[in-house]
C-alpha cells in the first residue's frame, strides 16, 4: 500500500519524464530545502524550535534563494500550474520525513538534536550546501542528476526486487 501511495505521489510530479534528470543547481536547491524541512519536522516534533529559529536566522537569505530556484524549477516544468505541483511536493516532503521519524521511534529526537548540532556548527552557505549534499534529506521522489544514466540491468533489478 505504501509503495502505491509513493507511486501516486511520484506520478503527480513526474508527468512524463519531467524528472528525467536534475541540473546541479536545482539538485543543490532541493537538497537545501530538504534539509530545512527535516529540521522543521525535528523542531516541531522534538521541541527544538529555538535551534530551528537560530538556523533560519543564520541562513535565511541563502535558503530563500534556494527556495526561489525550486520555484523556478517547478515553473519551468509545470507552467502556470506550478504552485499546485510545488505545494504538493513540499507537503509530501514533510510527510515522508515525518513518517521516517515515526519509524525511528525514540531515536528520532536524539538524531534530530545531533543534526541540529552539526548544522548550527556550519558558518557559511558553502558549508551548508556541502552538508546538505553529503547528508541528503529523505525525499518523496527519486532525483537523478543529469549525466547519470540508469542501466537496463538496474531497471531489471528494480523490477525483480521484492515488494514490501
Amino acid at each position: 500500500m505504501r509503495r502505491i501511495a509513493l507511486g501516486l505521489i511520484a506520478a503527480t510530479f513526474l508527468s512524463g519524464n519531467a524528472f528525467a534528470c536534475m541540473q546541479p543547481s536545482t539538485q543543490k536547491a532541493l537538497d537545501v530545502v530538504g534539509l530545512k524541512s527535516t529540521l522543521m519536522v525535528g523542531a516541531l516534533a522534538c521541541n527544538q524550535r529555538q535551534d530551528y529559529d537560530t538556523f533560519m536566522t543564520r541562513f535565511q537569505p541563502h535558503i530563500l534563494a534556494e527556495q526561489h530556484r525550486v520555484d523556478a524549477y517547478f515553473r519551468r516544468r509545470h507552467g502556470r500550474a506550478f504552485h499546485k505541483y510545488e505545494d504538493s511536493y513540499i507537503t509530501s516532503l514533510a510527510n515522508v520525513q515525518s513518517s521516517a521519524g515515526i519509524h525511528e521511534g525514540s531515536n528520532f529526537c536524539g538524531r534530530s538534536e545531533t543534526l541540529f548540532g552539526k548544522v548550527l556548527a556550519l558558518k557559511t552557505q558553502t558549508e551548508l550546501d556541502d552538508f546538505a549534499r553529503q547528508a541528503p534529506a529523505v525525499q518523496p521522489i527519486v532525483m537523478v542528476e543529469c549525466g547519470i544514466v540508469e542501466s537496463s540491468a538496474f531497471r531489471r533489478m528494480e523490477r525483480l526486487a521484492p515488494r514490501p
